[in-house]
């Protein structure tokens, strides 16, 4: 049996760009949640920067990975741990008033 190193480049989650043979990488690097594929699109101005606000409020993280996340949530149903909590804390809140 021959084993054939296919060649690819990639992105991993820390978005260092990184090539190799598919036999010389982890199992999960080419699971769907972890394939990155660039698009365009186009979003208006004023949402664009409260996304940005948003995420540089949320730990200096990057407004693509908030986009990410967001669309994730509301098409995927999954909840970041941040998201669960702050729903949570609301609810506490609404039971103590």
């Amino acid at each position: 049996m021959h084993m054939i190193g296919i060649y690819c480049i990639y992105m991993e989650k820390n978005n260092k760009v990184k090539t190799g043979k598919i036999n010389h990488l982890a199992k999960d690097e080419f699971e769907v949640k972890n394939i990155k594929l660039r698009i365009s699109m186009f979003l208006d101005l004023d949402v664009l920067d409260a996304v940005k606000k948003a995420a540089k409020k949320q730990g200096n993280i990057g407004y693509q990975t908030l986009i990410n996340q967001k669309l994730r949530d509301v098409f995927l149903n999954e909840e970041s741990v941040e998201d669960r909590l702050s729903r949570l804390e609301e609810a506490v809140l609404k039971k103590r008033a």
